[in-house]
């Protein structure tokens, strides 16, 4: 099944405007973007898209009795919190979904070379065997770097 998934060529220069897309990026939101240790990444609480509907509830009942919102926090600063979390979330799972397709494709296409390596490999290696001129150099020089058998 998946030897009938055929890939279309990634050319250097679609990879190289890619590069420069995701610079821009990373330049555009550099400014406001923080980098957690692990330790501070394990005291925040997880927030996944789970608690959407109970962040966009509270938010709404807050501004409908504002006298019961904490005096010591802002309902505008939840609100803007809410509005940019919910655009982060859209935008990760946009990033997320584009990573794993560049990783599903990597991997085929890794795949494709490994079979054209392997068959030139056990070419090489027959070629040894009957002692053509050259083969031998060649294969002595793979079969180090040839991956071990998985188990």
């Amino acid at each position: 099944m998946l030897n009938n998934l055929k890939v279309k060529q990634i050319n250097k220069e679609l990879l190289l405007n890619a590069q420069s897309k995701l610079d821009e990026l990373i330049e555009l939101f550099e400014p406001c973007l923080v980098s957690l240790t692990a330790p501070d990444r394990k005291k925040l609480d997880k927030i996944s898209a789970q608690y959407i509907k109970f962040l966009e509830l509270s938010y709404e009942l807050a501004l409908g009795s504002p006298e019961l919102f904490p005096a010591s926090l802002k309902a505008s600063s939840f609100g803007e919190n809410l509005a940019s979390a919910h655009e982060l979330w859209v935008l990760i799972n946009k990033i997320d979904n584009l990573r794993n397709n560049i990783s599903d494709t990597k991997t085929l296409i890794g795949n494709h070379a490994m079979e054209n390596a392997l068959a030139f490999y056990n070419s090489v290696k027959i070629a040894a065997r009957r002692d053509i001129p050259g083969a031998k150099v060649m294969y002595e020089e793979l079969k180090p770097a040839f991956p071990p058998r998985r188990k």
